[in-house]
């Protein structure tokens, strides 16, 4: 639009000039073929001046405009070279027909990036329609050589001084600062926009007001596999997965209700079906009036990122070897639970697998690695339901239940003892049974932790005390 401009200044000054020329003409009554070669001028520069204001109005239609371009200038002079010899109503009709040319082509449907610049270059357009027609009465004096008053060319001239208002209008609205508006000399806005967004190695997506997608950089294409046809039209909700919560929708709404940025994740989906997380930016696009006009949204796929992170925080809170929690976790987790459910029972059990120590050194750490990991599954398989199960260090396990009576938390514990009879350790023998010592403590609030391990782990010792030997 920055080109329009500078077209708009030339062919003003070129009509300025030649209206100079015309008005000097006309004072010191000079041949009325120079009147006519002024005139002349004066509508070509004003006809390419009207096609300038009506293609920054219009849909870019080449045929229309080159249609039009050659009705004003072959029209036009069609009246200046055989006006004399037309009939008056055939020339006026002729220039009639000019201006409705110029007017067809005009699409009143383009969307601005603000009323404010709508609305100058309509003034600037109803201003330059004006003053064709006031041209119009100048070329029809002159042709039947009734022309008397100098007022209609003043009146001309104060038009184009209109024009020229307008267009100044126009510069302060489209040179945003010095140096972009240097960089818009060489290429236009919307391709310098376009270079930009395409190489951001982010997602960027424009909306409308209506939440329907005008625009969608090469990153968006390549990540969602949509092409720009099946993005353009339609919402962001095309990339919903279900998986995202509903609060994270209600935020982003709130927020751009009262005219905010968000940040937030989604979890969204591509044309193929696969699931993404996506880091996303929003924020609404005001125009020069202040008003709403776009939502711009910048994104950054995550899915990656997130699953180390995830991965990470696993690690930090599991055993490596058997997958439980550790025991700074477990703690935490035990003391937030009875601080939210202290209505309910809570017990501690600690337990160690008999004879660990002569496994180890009997049958080496490899197999005594896979004895914690059969005797994890087990414990997993057993304490699955209001409870945490920790690997508190060696053979040493601890299960944190709540919600239960200790009828029921005893036949848990049965239940263990007869998972693990059938099922035999066949990498020392077919007959070998894990076997196990535990001690049995229900917690009282307020928990004092410490307490509780050593109340537990004497019972364990007394347990332990009680039994047979292992059977071999």
């Amino acid at each position: 639009m920055r080109k329009d401009y500078i077209s708009l200044n030339v062919a003003l000054y070129i009509d300025a000039f030649a209206t100079m020329l015309f008005i000097f003409s006309v004072y010191f009554d000079a041949p009325t073929y120079f009147h006519l070669i002024f005139e002349y001028l004066i509508f070509v520069s004003m006809g390419i001046l009207f096609l300038i204001i009506m293609r920054i109005l219009s849909s870019k239609s080449e045929k229309r405009i080159i249609a039009t371009f050659s009705i004003g200038i072959i029209g036009v002079g069609l009246i200046m070279i055989f006006g004399t010899k037309m009939d008056k109503v055939l020339a006026q009709s002729l220039l009639l027909v000019i201006l409705l040319s110029r007017i067809l082509i005009v699409d009143f449907r383009k969307v601005y990036p603000s009323k404010y610049i709508k609305s100058t270059v309509y003034l600037l357009f109803i201003t330059e329609t004006v003053r064709f027609i006031t041209e119009g009465f100048i070329t029809s004096d002159l042709l039947y050589h009734t022309f008397t008053d100098t007022w209609v060319s003043a009146f001309s001239f104060i038009l184009r001084a209109l024009s020229m208002v307008f267009i100044i209008i126009l510069h302060d609205q489209l040179s945003i600062n010095k140096n972009l508006a240097k960089t818009l000399d060489i290429q236009s806005s919307a391709k310098l926009l376009n270079q930009v967004f395409d190489q951001n190695p982010n997602v960027v997506i424009l909306t409308n007001m209506k939440r329907q997608i005008i625009y969608a950089n090469k990153q968006t294409i390549n990540l969602t596999g949509y092409s720009e046809e099946e993005l353009i039209g339609s919402t962001p909700s095309l990339l919903k997965s279900g998986l995202t919560p509903r609060k994270t929708y209600d935020e982003l709404e709130k927020a751009l209700r009262a005219g905010e940025s968000w940040v937030g994740e989604f979890i969204n989906i591509k044309k193929n079906g696969e699931i993404f997380t996506e880091l996303s930016k929003i924020m609404t696009l005001k125009g020069v009036n202040g008003k709403p006009m776009f939502h711009l949204a910048i994104k950054n796929d995550i899915t990656k990122e997130k699953a180390y992170l995830q991965e990470l925080e696993y690690r930090s809170n599991h055993d490596d070897l058997t997958g439980l929690l550790r025991r700074q976790v477990f703690i935490q987790k035990l003391e937030s639970n009875m601080g939210i459910n202290h209505e309910h029972n809570h017990y501690f059990i600690l337990m160690d697998i008999d004879e660990f120590k002569f496994i180890n050194d009997n049958y080496g750490h490899l197999i005594g690695d896979d004895i914690l990991i059969e005797f994890s599954s087990a414990l997993k398989e057993v304490f699955d339901i209001r409870s945490y199960i920790c690997r508190f260090g060696g053979d040493e396990f601890a299960v944190y239940l709540h919600d239960y009576e200790p009828e029921q938390v005893k036949l848990l514990i049965e239940r263990l003892y007869q998972i693990l009879s059938n099922h035999p350790i066949e990498s020392i023998s077919n007959e070998y049974r894990l076997r196990f010592s535990y001690g049995f403590t229900k917690i009282e609030i307020p928990v004092d932790f410490s307490k509780v391990y050593e109340n537990s782990d004497k019972n364990l010792y007394e347990h332990k005390a009680t039994k047979n030997n292992l059977r071999r």
